[in-house]
């Protein structure tokens, strides 16, 4: 979540990774509540299923943190981006203004998502806040044993702007969200003033320009409709995930209000959207969060799925906190269990979906 970007600089640059989580690792990572936990992962503020597998890809809003494998069915991590352990291969046809490729100690990865680009093969896109404001391009290989991912190359966002989170049409072209513009704040998001706004790209243009009409207070998740014809926008100060026309993005077609939670992340698991947040109204912690510190109050957790065709809302998780992980971004459903990712913890948590 960009509302704690600012805390993630200043951990420390070039974690020192073993190549995947290990029993020992897992037996000092004991479960909390109804939740078991992937360790070392640092910040995995957003999660996506890859699709038709039983891998995840999880970004690190941490310096250094990098690009992660998660394999549901063994419970591992590894990292296919990080410190030594860097592919790159330029496409500059495609990416003509990125001059060189990420730094891996530098990488700060916010929102992520990922589309199919072949057999075996996917395309993720990640939003970067490490040496640049930008969205980074992966090519993902999930034809062997390990996923192996590649950096290919980068778009840039406006100067001043930093993105949120990134969604991919079939095309190639991309839409990027921002929590706050130059000049707004993130108390005026909470102050329920608009704050962000949707950027969009095309293969062919030199950077990401705005969407008139798609200001939003605290712009946030961000999908695009299988059939390319629509996309969705969360809200997170207004609980609320709109949807625009693609041709005709300036009026919001139709919106699904939630309640008791600040939604954050967007996904698309079996033919719903997923949303998930940390709990609003916590006595413990002051009340309703109104600022960046009130969200790093240990606070619940919901996940919930939307009906995109008439935006209506079901229940599909819901936890009390726990100090060992705080800070929910992502949920996603992946067979019978639940993932959740955080912009505060170092771990990635899972529990049985009841």
């Amino acid at each position: 979540m960009r509302l704690l970007l600012a805390v993630a600089v200043f951990v420390c640059i070039g974690i020192v990774r073993t190549p995947s989580t290990t029993a020992e690792e897992r037996a000092e990572c004991p479960p909390a509540g109804d939740l078991m936990f992937i360790c070392g992962v640092q910040n995995p503020e957003d999660l996506v299923l890859v699709p038709d597998t039983s891998w995840i890809v999880a970004s690190g809003m941490a310096p250094g943190s990098g690009l992660h494998a998660i394999d549901t069915r063994t419970k591992t991590a590894r990292p296919v981006y990080a410190a030594g352990l860097a592919n790159v291969r330029s496409d500059r046809a495609s990416y003509p203004q990125c001059p060189v490729p990420l730094h891996p100690r530098l990488a700060v990865l916010h929102g992520l998502t990922v589309k199919q680009a072949s057999q075996g093969r996917y395309t993720v896109y990640v939003v970067n806040h490490g040496g640049r404001e930008s969205i980074e391009v992966f090519d993902l290989d999930i034809s062997g044993t390990f996923p192996v991912a590649t950096w290919v190359g980068c778009v840039f966002m406006p100067a001043g702007v930093a993105a949120t989170a990134v969604a991919a049409f079939n095309d190639g072209a991309l839409l990027a969200t921002a929590i706050t513009l130059p000049g707004k704040t993130l108390d005026d998001a909470f102050a329920l003033k608009k704050t962000g706004a949707v950027f969009g790209w095309k293969p062919g243009e030199p950077a990401f320009h705005i969407l008139p009409g798609t200001d939003l207070p605290a712009s946030n998740g961000i999908e695009t409709s299988p059939d390319d014809r629509e996309f969705f926008v969360v809200s997170s100060t207004l609980k609320r995930v709109f949807a625009y026309s693609r041709d005709r993005p300036g009026v919001a077609l139709r919106a699904a209000q939630l309640t008791d939670f600040v939604p954050d992340n967007l996904h698309w698991v079996d033919g719903r959207l997923l949303t998930a947040g940390v709990l609003d109204n916590v006595p413990s912690c002051g009340g309703p969060a109104r600022s960046e510190k009130d969200l790093r109050c240990p606070r619940g957790y919901v996940v919930i799925s939307i009906d995109p065709r008439v935006m209506a809302v079901r229940e599909v998780a819901r936890g009390s906190a726990t100090p060992s992980f705080t800070g929910t971004a992502v949920g996603l459903r992946a067979g019978d269990e639940v993932w959740l990712g955080s912009f505060t913890a170092d771990r990635i948590a899972y529990r049985a979906l009841r």
